[in-house]
């Protein structure tokens, strides 16, 4: 009587999970190296900086991040590319194809957003003591960039906007960390000190 009920128990678990993953679907997602859009699999011959040893031997991570409304969504990196030209794609795979919805800096968070579609905030190094942050949001048909800012470095620390090295600086002054604030001044405000 036992091995009937273990075997039949087996038999509805089974059945369950094939009615429940869906037809042709499984429970995990996946994207396979054939089904990579063509300009990821081709962005190492299209590097705009002509450096061929940011993306020598590639080898594309893929992560599932949520199911949209029309499939599943992923970012796909390529964990060997080293420099500042590493990119992520978000792809959305659906039963017709996998399609990037937006290409963007390998350096990002993604927040939760309705419809399945992360908000994406990326961090881009554009000199030592510069950067900018870009924030890509959903619109119902296509990401959109809905927001950037430029942020400022002072030995090796992010400290904020034009505004808040400001704020940081005249802090440092209150605190009595002169070379701190000089400092400040010098990498934000371009202002030289004798």
């Amino acid at each position: 009587m036992k091995k009937t009920l273990t075997l039949l128990n087996t038999l509805i678990i089974g059945c369950a999970a094939i009615v429940w993953t869906g037809a042709g679907e499984s429970s995990d997602p996946v994207l396979a190296d054939r089904e990579l859009p063509a300009e990821i699999a081709s962005h190492c011959a299209l590097n705009m900086a002509g450096d061929a040893s940011a993306c020598h031997d590639s080898a594309f991570e893929r992560h599932w991040v949520s199911r949209s409304a029309r499939g599943d969504l992923f970012i796909v990196t390529n964990e060997r590319c080293t420099g500042n030209d590493c990119r992520a794609w978000l792809v959305e795979k659906t039963e017709a194809a996998a399609n990037t919805l937006l290409s963007f800096e390998a350096s990002f968070r993604l927040r939760e957003d309705k419809a399945g579609y992360p908000v994406i905030e990326s961090y881009a190094g554009m000199s030592a003591n510069e950067g900018a942050y870009s924030r890509y949001e959903w619109n119902g048909k296509a990401y959109a960039r809905t927001g950037s800012r430029m942020v400022y470095h002072v030995d090796g620390q992010e400290c904020g906007t034009r505004e808040q090295c400001r704020h940081a600086a005249s802090e440092a002054i209150m605190q009595k960390q002169v070379d701190r604030a000089v400092r400040i001044w010098e990498n934000v405000g371009g202002v030289s000190w004798i």
